[in-house]
């Protein structure tokens, strides 16, 4: 029987698709991580594009990732980067089958768990995804350093993840809660957490991990804001719902909308986090006098703001310019307490 090899690091996926939070998460779960993505990112990227002959890139990569395994078939790591590969181009049974085969050599291979429990979800097959991410999460419940394991935070975010694809609300915040207690930085877990939060009707504590989320990343994430509307309307504060719904119109490209609507509460009670979100308009849209301008404002209200006098230093640091070509300046302000 051929006994598989288990390379010193091993790699891990995280299977919703190319994008700047799956960079960062990815990065979080350590380098080789990013070298099997940046191996089967070619894959994902061109998946669907044609040479004018001869096979796809994604062809060649199938190819060469299976090549790779008939030379060494007793290499875990290369049936790793071929399951990886399988999963990129949507040969999900095919990459099942890679997974498996680690598996019979190496039951606890928290890599391949990971991977077959990521691949499972895709079809649907959510009983027996949660299965073999439970195998990680129990078997490392009590190891020496379980606390700071990036896989082990993987695979109770996925758990958190599936749970609340099935409509179980508590369970999905007691996973997404100890992902967050290994990485606190989590956006993803963050936004899940909050959704899970409300279902349970706790939209108080769900706006706060709402707000979490969005502080790690405030642009380009919809589903955050559209969540705190959600939240707002059910404590029936109006003008914070309204200021979240619109940071949704700004996060749809729909910045003049957003900007007026913003523009009628800041005078009110959501008065500092409209503000906020003008700034960072102004700031997205590279108008640094107009974001100055938006955040001096806040600064005025509350000088010890955290969120203002990091942008404010962002914009006024060694080589930041205005649009027009100035170095730009804001007059100094007194720091106090954090909003």
């Amino acid at each position: 029987m051929t006994t598989l090899t288990q390379p010193e690091t091993e790699p891990t996926t995280k299977p919703d698709g190319i994008s700047e939070r799956t960079l960062s998460r990815l990065v979080t779960w350590g380098a080789a991580a990013l070298v099997l993505l940046l191996a089967v990112f070619g894959v994902l990227y061109t998946l669907g594009q044609r040479s004018t002959s001869g096979p796809t890139l994604a062809e060649r990569q199938v190819s060469a990732a299976e090549d790779a395994v008939k030379a060494a078939p007793q290499n875990v790591q290369n049936r790793l980067k071929l399951a990886a590969t399988y999963q990129a181009v949507g040969r999900l049974d095919d990459a099942v089958a890679q997974f498996d085969e680690v598996l019979k050599a190496v039951p606890t291979n928290s890599t391949a768990l990971l991977g077959l429990g990521s691949v499972l979800i895709e079809q649907g097959n959510l009983d027996a995804a949660k299965a073999d991410l439970t195998k990680i999460t129990s078997a490392t419940s009590k190891a020496e350093f379980s606390n700071v394991d990036p896989q082990v935070e993987a695979a109770h975010y996925w758990l958190g993840s599936i749970a609340m694809k099935q409509n179980q609300a508590d369970a999905a915040v007691k996973e997404l809660t100890a992902a967050l207690a290994i990485d606190s930085s989590d956006a993803d877990a963050w936004y899940l957490l909050g959704t899970a939060q409300s279902k349970q009707g706790q939209d108080k504590v769900a706006v706060e991990s709402l707000k979490r989320a969005l502080l790690f990343v405030p642009t380009g994430w919809c589903e955050p804001y559209s969540a705190l509307n959600t939240s707002y309307t059910k404590l029936a504060l109006t003008d914070m719902a309204e200021y979240a719904g619109a940071m949704a119109d700004f996060c749809a490209d729909r910045s003049a909308s957003a900007t007026q609507r913003l523009e009628r509460l800041t005078s009110g009670p959501a008065a500092i986090d409209a503000l906020l979100g003008l700034g960072l308009i102004a700031e997205t849209g590279s108008d640094r006098t107009a974001a100055l301008a938006w955040y001096q404002k806040v600064l005025k209200a509350q000088p010890g703001n955290v969120t203002a006098l990091s942008a404010v230093a962002r914009l006024t640091g060694p080589g930041a310019t205005t649009t027009t070509g100035h170095a730009a300046s804001v007059a100094p302000t007194t720091a106090g307490k954090a909003s």
